[in-house]
Formats: C-alpha cells, structure tokens, sequence
C-alpha cells in the first residue's frame, strides 16, 4: 500500500523557520546600520570643530569689544568728574572772589566812616588827637585785689578790729585797636594752672566826654586777721559776690583824655586836668562761714552781709605831659552814698538768724582814685596804671565796713 505524502504539515513546519531567519537578518542588518553610525566621520568632526572654534572667536572678540567699551565708559565717567570738580572749584574761586569783594568793599566803607570820624573830631588837637597810626596793640598784665575791715566800737559790746581779703590774682592778655574800635582778651595763668575758682570779668569804655567800667568779682578765697601785724588764716566757707558799675562824665572832655592813659587811643600832647562827674552803683554778698577772732565776746556773731548803695560825686582829673616822653595821670573823685541798703545777718547761740539795718554816721563815702604813667618814644609805649575803689559805711562806735577794690595794670604796646 503506498504511502501518501501530506504537504500541509510541510507548510507549517517551514513558516516558523523563515520568520526565524527573517529576524536574524533584521538584527543583522539593525546592528550593521547602527555600526555605520558609529564609524567616525572626519570630515563632520572637523566641520563640527570649525563651528565651535568661529564661536569662541566670536565670544572673545565681543569680550574685547565689551573691555573696550567699559574702559572708554571709565574714562568718559573720570572726564566728568574732573569736569564737575574744576566746574566746583571754579565756582567756589567765583564765590570767594565775590566775598572777597564785598568784604574790601565793607572794609573800604568801615574806614571811610572811621576815618571821618576821626577826621571830624571834637578835641583841640593841639592838647589830644587820634594816634597818625591806624593799628595799635598792646600786651597787659593786671593784678587786683579786694580787702575788708570790719569795725566795731564799743555801743556794740565788744571793741576790735578784723581784717579780711583775698590774695591777689594775677591775669595776662592783649588788646588790638584799629581806628578807635578795641578788642581785648585776658586770661588768668593761675586760675589756669590750679582749682582756684575766683574770677574778675569786667567790661570798660573810655571815651573823652564820657566812660564806664563794669565789674563782676566771685571771690571763695579769704583770709583774714584780727590786726594789721597778726599772722592771717584761712577763712573756710567764705566767699564774695559783687558787680559794680562806675560811670563818668569829663567836662573838659576837648583838652583832656582818659583815653590817654587807659588803653592808649589818643595821645595827650599838652599837658590839661578837668573836673569829673562820677556816679557808681554796688550790690554784694559777703558770706562768713567761719567765727571771727574774738567772737565769744559778741552776743550774735556776723554770719551775712548784705551790701547794695548809690553814690553821686565831684571830682577832678589831671594829665601832665612832662617832655617829649613821659605822661603821668591822678584823678580823684569823692562821692556821697545818696541811697544804700546794708543789712548785717547774725546767728545767736541758740542758732536763730537776725536781721539789722547797719547803723550810719552823718556820711557814708565812696571814693575812686586813679593814677598812671607812660614813656613812649617812635611807635612804642610802656607804662603803668592804677585803680582803687574805697567804700565806707556803718557808725564807727557801733560797727562799720570798709571795703577796698584795687587794679594794678602793666602794659607795652606799639603802633603801626
């Protein structure tokens, strides 16, 4: 019997076989296409490598351009700046020169009007003149002082006397004088150099009709002694505060001057003197902390003076010009204490404060005297001069006060 031979079974056993192959030739063919792909092409790297390199170019080039760019900005910038600096400091040099000017310009009228003023005097310039010179200075040294006595007779228990004052003080300075308007300044080497807190201010005008002085004097240093040949002590807790005003009027204002001799204004060519009104106003404290000597004899010791007057008076001034050189100065001017106000405040033993009124002679006085001298030769000038202020008040059989102001003032100068 012949065998039949089945060709579909023969179908279906190739099929998977071709699909087989079919695959392994599409892997081949995947894994030769990614091959050439991964061969190196020179000629793109090369082209790739040109691109990248005109880049950097590029970059460094805007690099260069852009330092440029900022170095010219830097130097546009320092350009207007030292622009905007000359542009300032040639308008500072515009407003300098415009406050230069005004002040020629003020300084020009300031003379003229000094100057016609001192041309315009009212002085017979044969006695007293304005110096040729326009500048005057002067360096000056002053010691001052002030002394108490305090009186007591026998309506007020116990008969003594005591004497209070402070050491002198000593101030250094100078004064510039241009045309008649003065300036001066002083300064106190002791007051500088250890804790002494006394102090003298004081404000001054001559002129050769009419003058003032003005003073102001805190004093905490005292010492005092029971007689004049005693040996002095301290005063603790003592201390002084006085202002006084003194003011005067010249008569003969055209051939006298006070300036003169003062602060060195004018010049005194011949010898002249007139007589002086005088009017001067006091208030004070005068503050005792510590017991006097003797005070276990008074019934109440002194513990706070009170001190306030008003004196009017006549006196006379004298100015001798002896030769080409020398020129000497005394003045003395008595007055009347037409008010005054002085009020004693004493403590008991058993600590209460009383007050009194101190008693008064007929006459209360204030007297001021005054006295200089001067040599001068070319532009320079040396001299001396002297102030001293003496109050006295109370009643000589009860209890009285004597106080007493002194200056002491020597000085050179020259004139230019």
């Amino acid at each position: 019997m012949e065998k039949k031979v089945s060709f579909g079974g023969t179908r279906r056993g190739l099929a998977p076989r071709v699909k087989r192959c079919l695959v392994l030739v599409a892997l081949l063919l995947a894994v030769g296409t990614a091959g050439a792909e991964t061969v190196p092409d020179s000629t793109a790297r090369a082209a790739r490598k040109e691109r990248v390199k005109e880049k950097q170019e590029v970059c460094k080039e805007r690099m260069r351009r852009n330092r440029r760019n900022a170095k010219e900005l830097r130097g546009l910038m320092v350009e207007r700046r030292n622009a905007l600096v000359a542009a300032k400091k040639e308008q500072v040099a515009e407003q300098k020169e415009v406050l230069l000017q005004r002040a020629e310009a003020a300084r020009m009228k300031a003379d003229s009007i000094l100057e016609e003023r001192n041309r315009h005097v009212t002085t017979d310039t044969l006695y007293v003149a304005r110096p040729a010179e326009t500048w005057t200075f002067r360096g000056k040294s002053d010691i001052f002082s002030n002394d108490f006595h305090i009186h007591t007779g026998e309506e007020s228990g116990y008969k003594s006397d005591y004497y209070m004052y402070s050491d002198p003080k000593t101030t250094v300075g100078v004064m510039a004088n241009y045309r008649g308007i003065s300036l001066a300044v002083s300064l106190s080497p002791s007051k500088l150099l250890s804790d002494l807190s006394d102090m003298v201010s004081a404000v001054n005008y001559y002129s050769n009709t009419v003058g003032f002085d003005l003073t102001y004097e805190k004093v905490d240093y005292f010492r005092g002694k029971e007689s004049l040949t005693a040996k002095s002590r301290k005063l603790p807790n003592t201390n002084l505060r006085s202002f006084s005003a003194t003011g005067y009027y010249v008569f003969n204002g055209r051939r006298f001057s006070y300036p003169a001799v003062f602060n060195s204004t004018w010049v005194q060519k011949r010898s002249a003197g007139s007589f002086l009104l005088l009017a001067n106003y006091n208030t004070g404290r005068l503050k005792i902390g510590d017991q006097l000597e003797y005070a276990e004899h008074y019934p109440s010791r002194l513990h706070r003076l009170d001190m306030n007057s008003l004196s009017l008076g006549v006196g006379y001034g004298y100015n001798l010009v002896a030769g080409k050189h020398w020129l000497f100065h005394l003045t003395a001017q008595p007055s009347v204490m037409v008010w005054k106000k002085y009020q004693l405040h004493t403590v008991g033993d058993d600590g209460t404060e009383m007050v009194d009124k101190m008693p008064a002679d007929h006459m209360n006085i204030f007297i001021v005297g005054r006295m200089g001298a001067i040599y001068s030769w070319d532009r320079y000038f040396l001299g001396m001069t002297s102030v001293v202020q003496h109050y006295k008040t109370g009643k000589e059989s009860d209890i009285a006060l004597r106080d007493t102001k002194w200056k002491v003032r020597a000085f050179f100068g020259w004139r230019m």
